[in-house]
C-alpha cells in the first residue's frame, strides 16, 4: 500500500483497523518478553507490518463499507492482544523452567537485576533467557509469528466477529505449554531432589558434616553439568513450541 492509496478514505480506515490488530499483537507478542525492545519500537513495527498486510487482507464486508466504530476498533485491538499473549506464552515457557531450576539449585541466593528482563532473576534464568532469544531468531521465530498474524486475518477477516474456542481447546493449549516446560525442567529438578535426599542421608549418618557448606556447591555443580548436557534437548523442546506459533489462533479461535 503506497502513500497515495493510503490517503483514500476507505484505504485509510482499512489500514487503521489492520494496524490496531498488528500493533497490539506486536506490543504484547514474543518481543515483549525482552524489554530491551522498547514499547514504542514494537508499536512502530506493528504499524509497518500493517502497511505491508493491508492491501491483501480479507475483509468481512467490502472495504468501502468499513467504519471506525468503537465496537470494531475494540474487537480488532482485542484480537491483536489475544494472539500476542498466546504467542508470548509459548516463548515464555523457558523462563518458567529457568526460574524453577534457579530456585531448586540455590542460584536464587545470587539474584541480580537482569537488564533484558528488567527484574531480578537468577543466573540460569538470565542465561536461558539469552539462549531463548538467540534460538527465537535462529529458528525463524519472528517469521513464524508474522505467519501467525497472517493466519489471524484468514481466520477472522477485518471487521469480522471472532468465535472463541471452548474451554477444552484453551485447556489443551495451556497443558501443552506446561508439559513442554516440565519436559525441559524435570531431569534437572529430579536430579537435584535425589541429591538433596542423598545429602540428607549423609547428614543423618554423619551429623558433624556441614550440610550447607557441602550441599550448596554440590547442587550448583550438578545443575550446571546436567544443564550443559541437556541444552540440545532444551533447544528441541523450544523448537517444538516455536513451530506451533502459526497454530495459536487456529486452536483458540474458530472460523
Amino acid at each position: 500500500m503506497d502513500v497515495l492509496q493510503l490517503l483514500q478514505p476507505s484505504s485509510l480506515v482499512l489500514y487503521l483497523l489492520v494496524a490496531l490488530r498488528t500493533s497490539a499483537a506486536m506490543a504484547v507478542g514474543p518481543l515483549a518478553a525482552w524489554p530491551g525492545v522498547s514499547f514504542p519500537s514494537r508499536v512502530l513495527l506493528g504499524l509497518g507490518i500493517a502497511l505491508a498486510l493491508a492491501p491483501s487482507v480479507p475483509t468481512a464486508v467490502p472495504a468501502v463499507q468499513l467504519r471506525l466504530g468503537s465496537t470494531v476498533m475494540i474487537q480488532e485491538l482485542a484480537l491483536g492482544l489475544f494472539v500476542g499473549t498466546g504467542s508470548t506464552l509459548l516463548v515464555s515457557a523457558l523462563q518458567f523452567v529457568a526460574g524453577l531450576i534457579d530456585f531448586q539449585a540455590g542460584f536464587s541466593f545470587g539474584s541480580t537485576v537482569d537488564p533484558m528482563a528488567g527484574r531480578e532473576s537468577g543466573p540460569i534464568e538470565r542465561f536461558l533467557g539469552a539462549f531463548a532469544a538467540v534460538l527465537f531468531f535462529d529458528l525463524n521465530g519472528h517469521q513464524l509469528f508474522l505467519l501467525s498474524l497472517d493466519n489471524l486475518f484468514q481466520i477472522v477477516p477485518v471487521g469480522g466477529t471472532p468465535r472463541l474456542a471452548g474451554p477444552d481447546s484453551v485447556a489443551h493449549f495451556l497443558t501443552a505449554i506446561v508439559v513442554a516446560a516440565l519436559a525441559m525442567a524435570l531431569p534437572i529438578v529430579t536430579l537435584l531432589l535425589l541429591l538433596d535426599l542423598a545429602l540428607a542421608l549423609v547428614s543423618r549418618a554423619a551429623p558433624q558434616f556441614n550440610l550447607f557448606a557441602i550441599g550448596l556447591p554440590a547442587r550448583v555443580g550438578a545443575a550446571l553439568i546436567v544443564l550443559a548436557l541437556l541444552l540440545p534437548v532444551t533447544a528441541t523442546q523450544l523448537e517444538y513450541l516455536l513451530g506451533h506459533l502459526p497454530d495459536v489462533l487456529s486452536i483458540l479461535v474458530r472460523r
